[in-house]
């Protein structure tokens, strides 16, 4: 994904090179422009285990919404900051198999269960850099952005689920604890390709997107217990937090003085 993004940026880039982009098209909207978008996270890492049992963070797709200020263009720069915000999801998935059940005579199924949390929001502060590239018919642009974020929940978290055989008091065991990574300020990296598509009456920017976690958004460890095949079993959990996904950014026109 990381290669085939690299090598599309530098083929458009290299691409039907000609004489200056102009950017005065910038001088008949207005600065501040409004921003939104989806985003699917990715990048979960589990340590191996039996194929008797599994847990994982799995992938998810969030929104993120804010604004745009662009605070300077040139021939061919255009240099913005913004502020937004975009929602964090924990999803647990993970799963026991019968034979893992104390007295699985008594257990009719593998126990499996999917356990989504509601979220919590990080607020980003990017600051972008787009570089039009210099073609015939169109305002393409690459860019490049350093977004310092603020996540609003991070420390330590304690999960624990119990799995209960009918009639009987054995019961199996999954405690997981992990740390929002991020405690609470954390920096990305993201590079994008996109167009601006102006209007009579507004403009819009339209951007695809790989935004690069440096730092994981959960790390952690977890713990089967009372397993009927296996001693206990130990692992480690991390979520790294990568992303790809679309923008867009709407500017509204100027009125024209009389």
């Amino acid at each position: 994904m990381k290669l085939k993004l690299i090598t599309l940026l530098f083929s458009l880039f290299t691409m039907n090179i000609v004489v200056s982009q102009n950017t005065s098209f910038f001088n008949d909207y207005h600065k501040l422009s409004f921003q939104f978008g989806l985003s699917k996270y990715s990048g979960n890492e589990t340590s191996p285990l039996p194929n008797t049992l599994s847990y994982r963070f799995n992938n998810y797709t969030s929104p993120h919404f804010g604004f745009y200020y662009d605070a300077l263009q040139t021939d061919n720069f255009n240099f913005k900051v913004g502020l937004s915000a975009v929602l964090v999801r924990e999803i647990d998935e993970f799963f026991i198999d019968a034979s893992q059940i104390p007295n699985e005579e008594n257990a009719s199924r593998d126990f499996g269960e999917i356990l989504e949390s509601e979220g919590t929001w990080r607020f980003n502060l990017p600051i972008t850099a787009e570089y039009f590239v210099p073609t015939n018919s169109s305002n393409l642009i690459v860019n490049g952005s350093l977004i310092l974020g603020y996540s609003e929940e991070f420390g330590n978290t304690e999960n624990e689920y119990a799995v209960r055989v009918q009639e009987s008091e054995d019961f199996t065991k999954l405690n997981s604890i992990y740390s929002r990574n991020t405690a609470p300020w954390y920096f990305n990296a993201q590079f994008g390709i996109g167009m601006y598509f102006p209007f009579e009456k507004w403009m819009l920017r339209a951007n695809i997107y790989y935004n690069f976690a440096l730092q994981n958004i959960y790390d952690g460890t977890f713990t089967f217990s009372n397993l009927a095949q296996s001693p206990d079993t130990s692992g480690d959990i991390s979520f790294r937090g990568d992303s790809f996904g679309m923008e867009f950014s709407v500017y509204l026109k100027k009125k024209k003085k009389d």
